[in-house]
């Protein structure tokens, strides 16, 4: 009897680790404390047991994953903020080609006037992959240098 309560732990610890819950991890310590509980009563009662264990810590598993996912949401993006280098653009959807992290990434601009190739821009929001950026206007000591005609124009 005990065998099956440590193969219904494993099994749902397993499957835990695929979900991502804890409900399936809350089963199979349920099932564990079962087994272990089992070696001093005698296996009538044991699915009583199990049920008790159950019956305790989902509960506490609902619990501790919404307290979590609770915290998950405050967490910052270090992405904004950074800086990126303009590569080329815009294209005919008006998304920009950049280079930041040593890749390259798609990219709008979403506050500032329309960058050059060579420009930098700082990130100021995320669409999934696609950057969206703030660009900081020209100082008037900067060198004037004229945007190359884009290829949509």
């Amino acid at each position: 009897m005990l065998y099956i309560y440590v193969i219904i732990a494993f099994v749902a610890g397993i499957s835990e680790l695929f979900t991502g819950t804890f409900y399936l991890a809350a089963v199979a310590l349920a099932a564990l404390f079962t087994a272990i509980t089992g070696l001093v009563l005698p296996g009538a009662v044991l699915h009583w047991v199990f049920l008790g264990f159950c019956l305790v810590l989902l509960p506490a598993g609902i619990w501790l994953r919404h307290r979590l996912a609770g915290k998950a949401q405050g967490l910052t993006d270090f992405d904004l903020g950074q800086g990126v280098d303009v590569i080329r653009g815009p294209d005919q959807n008006e998304h920009y080609t950049v280079r930041y992290r040593g890749s390259e990434w798609m990219a709008v601009v979403d506050d500032g006037p329309a960058p050059c190739a060579g420009d930098r821009a700082v990130i100021v929001g995320k669409t999934d992959n696609l950057l969206h950026l703030g660009v900081l206007p020209r100082q008037p000591s900067d060198k004037e240098s004229l945007c190359p005609p884009s290829s949509s124009s």
